[in-house]
């Protein structure tokens, strides 16, 4: 894959994620968990055909981190700075507008 090809793919994985948390969080009406924020970005992400998905084990590799198998690439993402971010604010945003 050479530096367009990847910049096209970042991108259109980057609008496929947003959207679909976007959609998603427009269904719930309550206040979010962890676990939760984990089942939406999980599910956000195989969206991408071309993606496997699925979090690590919690004694290998830690409680947050997803394994993102692209072609045969191998991505580990330590998710928990976008878990807190989505929980935090979608909290908010519902304390504030109930």
């Amino acid at each position: 894959m050479n530096a367009e090809e990847s910049a096209e793919f970042q991108r259109e994985l980057a609008k496929t994620f947003f959207l679909s948390i976007l959609k998603d969080l427009g269904e719930i009406d309550e206040t979010l968990s962890d676990f939760e924020v984990k089942v939406l970005i999980q599910k956000a992400l195989t969206h991408h055909p071309e993606l496997q998905v699925e979090w690590g084990e919690m004694d290998r590799f830690g409680q947050n981190t997803l394994l993102v198998k692209y072609q045969n690439n191998l991505l580990l993402i330590e998710v928990s700075p976008l878990i807190n971010a989505i929980r935090i604010l979608w909290n908010e945003y519902k304390n504030s507008s109930a």
